[in-house]
C-alpha cells in the first residue's frame, strides 16, 4: 500500500540555509540593523513559491520579505566597512559604504555624476551625494500624498498587478514614452503611457544590501518599483521590447541579460507583499486625469503635471469641453426660442393651444433656463479670469523668491519642476 503524502501547503517550513556574504561584508561585524532588514532565517523566493503560490490579489494577502537577488546582473559595487575617517559619503554615523571595485570607475552604475565615497565638488552638492540622488529619483512622495484622496473620484480599489504586458499597450494603441521622473512611471494619459527605466544599480546585490541598510523609504520604493517590472515583462516578447526601448539596463560587460537570467533575476520580487512596498506601488496603472483632478479638488492645484505647460495650450484644453456644452445649451435656447414665438402667434391669432398646464411649465422653464445659462457662462468666465491671475501672481513671487535667494548667494534655486507643479 502507497504511503500518503502529506500536502505541500500542511508541510512545516524548513528554515533556509544562511546566505553566504559578498566577499566585502563579513558576518562577524554586520551592520547594527542589516540582519531586521534581511532576517537570515525567513524562506528564500524558491520556498516561499512552493508553500504559497502566487495569486492575482498575492500582495494583499502576503507579506514576504525581500530575499536579495536571486542572480547578479551587475557585480561593480560592493558594500564595505570603512574607517569613521573615510566616511565622507554621509552624515551619519554609519561605517558601511557603497564603493566601486574598480577606482577609475568610482560612481553609481549609469550615472557617472554620482560619485561613490566623496564629497560633490559641484556648486549643486546635495544633488551629487548618493542619498540625495536616490531619494530624488526614487522617491514618490507627492503622489504618495495624492493616493488616498483618489478614492473620492471613482479610482478603483488599489491592486499593484493592475499592470498590463509592456506588448499589449500597441493593442490600445498608447505610446510608450520612457521618462525618469519617478512620481510619473506607468501613469498614462489617453495614447501615452510613462516608465521609468531599471537603472543598472539595481542589478547589484551590493546595492540592495546598502540601501535597505541606508534608507528605508527608498528601498521600499525600490522594492515596489521593482515588482511593476514583474507584470510588465511578462513574456519574451516584452523583453525584446524593453531592451528596444532603453527600459532594460546592460550588465557591467555592456550587454543586455538573457531573457532567462531575465526571468531569474525578477522571480525574489514577485513575492514581495504589499506591506513592503510604499504606497504608491501598491497601486498599478494610474490615469493621469484623475490624478489631476485630485490635486486641483483636493490640493487647489491646477494639475499634478503638466502635459500642456503653455497657458494658452492648458486653458483651451480646459475649455474645448466647457464650450461643448455651452454650444448645445444654445441650440436648446434657440428651440425655446422658437417655441415661444409659437405660443404668441398662437395667442394673437385665438388658436386653442392643446395641453394649456403643460405649456406653462414650459413658458416657466424658458424663463429661468436662459439665466441658468449665463449665470454659468459668466461662473466660467469668472474662474478663469481668477486661475490666469493666481497662476502669474505665483509666478511672479516665485521669481521675486528666487532673485531674493540668489542675492543672498543660496545654491540650488529657481530649479524647474519639469511639469510636475504640486
Amino acid at each position: 500500500m502507497a504511503a500518503t503524502q502529506t500536502p505541500a501547503e500542511t508541510q512545516p517550513r524548513q528554515p533556509a540555509k544562511p546566505r553566504p556574504p559578498p566577499p566585502s561584508v563579513s558576518l562577524s561585524t554586520p551592520p547594527p540593523d542589516l540582519k531586521e532588514v534581511n532576517p537570515v532565517l525567513s524562506p528564500t523566493a524558491v520556498e516561499a513559491n512552493i508553500n504559497h503560490p502566487p495569486h492575482a490579489n498575492g500582495g494583499a494577502h502576503m507579506s514576504f520579505e525581500f530575499e536579495g537577488l536571486a542572480i547578479e546582473l551587475n557585480t561593480q559595487l560592493e558594500y564595505v566597512r570603512v574607517e569613521d575617517g573615510e566616511n565622507t559619503d554621509s552624515k551619519r554615523p554609519t561605517t558601511w559604504l557603497l564603493k566601486s571595485k574598480d577606482p577609475n570607475k568610482a560612481y553609481l552604475p549609469g550615472q557617472p555624476r554620482i560619485r561613490l565615497g566623496e564629497r560633490a565638488r559641484h556648486v549643486d552638492g546635495p544633488e551629487g551625494k548618493v542619498d540625495g540622488y536616490l531619494r530624488r529619483w526614487h522617491l514618490t512622495d507627492k503622489l504618495d500624498q495624492l493616493l488616498p484622496l483618489m478614492r473620492y473620484i471613482f479610482v478603483q480599489t488599489p491592486a499593484y498587478d493592475h499592470i498590463n504586458a509592456l506588448h499589449h499597450h500597441a493593442a490600445h494603441t498608447r505610446r510608450i514614452v520612457v521618462d525618469e521622473e519617478p512620481g510619473l512611471h506607468l501613469v498614462w494619459y489617453y495614447e501615452t503611457i510613462f516608465m521609468k527605466p531599471i537603472p543598472p544599480y539595481f542589478f547589484s546585490r551590493a546595492f540592495w544590501m546598502y540601501i535597505a541598510h541606508a534608507d528605508p523609504e527608498v528601498y521600499r520604493a525600490s522594492l515596489g518599483f521593482m515588482r511593476s517590472y514583474y507584470h510588465i515583462i511578462r513574456f519574451e516578447i516584452d523583453f525584446h521590447e524593453a531592451c528596444k526601448k532603453k527600459l532594460m539596463p546592460r550588465k557591467d560587460n555592456g550587454k543586455f541579460p538573457t531573457y532567462e537570467e531575465w526571468c531569474e533575476f525578477i522571480e525574489p520580487f514577485s513575492l514581495v507583499g504589499d506591506k513592503h512596498v510604499s504606497r504608491r506601488f501598491k497601486y498599478g496603472e494610474l490615469r493621469l486625469t484623475r490624478i489631476n483632478r485630485a490635486a486641483m479638488f483636493f490640493r487647489f492645484n491646477l494639475a499634478y503635471f503638466h502635459l500642456l505647460p503653455q497657458w494658452g495650450s492648458f486653458l483651451s484644453h480646459i475649455l474645448a469641453p466647457l464650450i461643448t456644452a455651452f454650444a448645445v445649451c444654445s441650440v436648446i435656447l434657440n428651440s425655446m426660442q422658437v417655441t415661444l414665438a409659437a405660443i404668441e402667434v398662437a395667442n394673437e391669432t385665438n388658436y386653442d393651444i392643446p395641453g394649456p398646464e403643460g405649456w406653462k411649465r414650459f413658458m416657466n422653464v424658458s424663463l429661468y433656463f436662459p439665466i441658468i445659462v449665463i449665470l454659468s457662462i459668466a461662473l466660467v468666465i469668472g474662474v478663469t479670469l481668477i486661475s490666469v491671475f493666481l497662476m502669474g501672481l505665483k509666478d511672479l513671487l516665485r521669481g521675486n523668491k528666487v532673485r531674493e535667494k540668489k542675492r543672498l548667494g543660496q545654491a540650488r534655486v529657481g530649479k524647474g519642476s519639469h511639469g510636475m507643479v504640486w
